[in-house]
């Protein structure tokens, strides 16, 4: 599935996950704030083809994942959300993924693949997973 990243209004802010020292983009996660649902809310999230091994069997690094999670989770912070994320699946195995994964849990509020990571799991993955926080535009 490919996402047309133009789609996005003002609301929804893309962040990219880059390797120190370069700009070669291993990751990108599209987050929009939802009050409401006292959450982030994950848009939409994708690994470069290279890091993806739902496509292509094996990745360059692994954990590319897990630290758009972390960014996620840090960005529900800011929005003072405690790091709580929500986000819809794309099918029934990648949902258990993150269930096993990262600690979430289904919701099926809004669809039957809708997760929620709580703040205790949020944590949990930005203990794991480390990263530098830089708001410098590529």
């Amino acid at each position: 599935m490919v996402c047309d990243w133009d789609k996005f209004d003002e609301e929804t802010a893309i962040y990219a996950l880059v390797l120190k020292g370069t700009v070669d983009i291993q990751g990108l996660i599209a987050l929009t704030d939802d009050d409401a649902s006292n959450a982030e809310y994950i848009n939409w999230a994708s690994c470069s083809p290279e890091n993806n091994s739902w496509r292509n069997g094996v990745k360059k690094y692994e954990g590319v994942g897990g630290h758009l999670f972390a960014i996620a989770a840090k960005v529900s912070e800011l929005h003072k959300h405690g790091g709580c994320v929500h986000a819809i699946a794309m099918d029934k195995e990648i949902l258990q993924h993150y269930i096993d994964q990262f600690g979430a849990v289904p919701a099926g509020i809004i669809h039957p693949y809708h997760f929620v990571i709580p703040e205790e799991s949020a944590r949990e993955i930005r203990e794991v997973y480390s990263y530098e926080w830089s708001n410098e535009e590529l």
